[in-house]
């Protein structure tokens, strides 16, 4: 893969996990060998403590779902100091965005929550978690259609870790058809995944272009093409990812 500005940039985001607290773990949650690689507190990876000694009060757990595209790390890096010193914090890769994968053929969000839902509640993945312990889901963007179907799948199993408060940040969960052709008419483009899904530079910078409020007024090619190379192509070109993206805009 080489060495570039992405690169190092990865190194400094993972940093600025550890520094918070976080830890990287991996599960394996079912049958179909759905794999969550996920950074937690290591007061979630290790058991409760049994001890008679007082103990202090556990601290609200919140897990932070990032959204389409970007690694986890670098989603939640400007978050994670600040949060983990109220919280204890999970941070899941979610299937296909990363080493996070499975067998299973189902690609949907409401899949992805299924699979979050196993982590948290089943075979003692996080064994510091405990019984009946709330947990509170941060969602953004594409996260946060998962974090909605996390609540409810949480709720509908029962036991366990149970759903606290909810945030879905930047999550167009009620888009419809319409919007996806006007933001693509407001991109120049035929169709929305096409604006979403770039494939060259130019697509790249087209993008930023449209969903950032106030884009970088020059970025050179050079770190466009890394970016391309080491992040958007290794996500966007996943053959599953592209079908999850074209479920996301065409409904």
């Amino acid at each position: 893969m080489g060495f570039g500005v992405v690169s190092l940039l990865n190194a400094v985001f993972r940093r600025m996990f550890t520094s918070a607290g976080l830890r990287p773990a991996s599960a394996t949650v079912d049958a179909d060998d759905t794999t969550i690689h996920f950074w937690a507190h290591p007061s979630l990876l290790q058991p409760s403590s049994s001890s008679e000694q007082q103990q202090p009060p556990p601290r609200p757990v919140v897990v932070l779902i990032h959204g389409f595209g970007p690694d986890p790390t670098w989603q939640w890096a400007a978050q994670a100091g600040q949060l983990s010193r109220h919280f204890d914090l999970v941070v899941p890769t979610l299937l296909f965005f990363g080493a996070s994968a499975t067998r299973a053929p189902a690609r949907s969000d409401a899949f992805q929550a299924a699979a979050l839902a196993a982590l948290l509640t089943g075979g003692g993945h996080l064994p510091g978690l405990g019984a009946d312990r709330a947990v509170h889901v941060v969602g953004t963007s594409y996260g946060g259609l998962v974090a909605y179907h996390l609540a409810r799948e949480l709720h509908r199993r029962g036991g366990g870790a149970r759903a606290g408060k909810v945030a879905l940040c930047d999550s167009d969960a009620c888009k419809g058809a319409e919007d996806d052709r006007e933001l693509a008419a407001r991109a120049g483009v035929a169709e929305v995944t096409e604006l979403l899904a770039p494939a060259d530079t130019r697509a790249l910078r087209r993008l930023m272009a449209v969903c950032a409020h106030r884009p970088v007024k020059y970025i050179p090619e050079c770190l466009l093409r890394d970016m391309l190379r080491v992040r958007i192509r290794y996500t966007y070109g996943h053959p599953y990812i592209h079908a999850i993206y074209v479920r996301i805009a065409l409904g």
